[in-house]
């Protein structure tokens, strides 16, 4: 058996004869040791060209993931099964149910980068605002009393600075 984080696989099967090693595609079942299993699509890069010849296109069109593979042999497929099963099985999870995702979950993904390059844009005391905002969760309607709130703390700081180092009194002498 084969142990990664989180998974482990069992058996690694080719559901389907392998007719060219360089041009051609196979399916290969991933059998978990908990009985769960998934049917993944490997394919060459041959096989991605002779499918846009067949199709009569310049792309591959979309459809669900599949594992591309120089040449289909069992020792390569293996390997590759295993390499995608790394990192709890994220790329292989991609593989089996990339054309099953809710599309929101890429909205929502696309509305945080959005936010985050937005950031570029944001200078001074506005950046400033959004990380307050951010990380000390304040909804950000409530920043008509963080701006007050932020002020205040840093006048308190010069004033505690200056009396701390006695800068008041030499000041308060000078005047006198």
């Amino acid at each position: 058996m084969i142990k990664f984080t989180n998974i482990v696989i069992k058996d690694i099967r080719l559901l389907n004869k392998i007719e060219d090693e360089f041009k051609g595609n196979v399916d290969v079942a991933v059998e978990f040791k908990d009985g769960y299993s998934y049917v993944i699509s490997v394919s060459t890069p041959a096989d991605l060209l002779e499918e846009m010849e067949i199709e009569k296109s310049n792309f591959v069109p979309p459809y669900s993931p599949r594992i591309i593979v120089k040449k289909l042999s069992k020792e390569i497929i293996t390997q590759t099964i295993q390499a995608y099963a790394q990192n709890d099985g994220y790329w292989l999870k991609l593989c089996q149910f990339g054309d099953e995702l809710d599309i929101s979950v890429f909205n929502k993904l696309e509305a945080q980068h959005r936010e985050e390059l937005g950031l570029f844009e944001l200078e001074g005391l506005d950046r400033l605002f959004y990380y307050i905002q951010k990380y000390l969760k304040v909804p950000s309607d409530n920043r008509v009393l963080i701006e007050p709130m932020f002020f205040l703390i840093l006048g308190s700081l010069i004033a505690y600075g200056l009396l701390k180092l006695e800068l008041l009194d030499f000041f308060s002498n000078f005047i006198h």
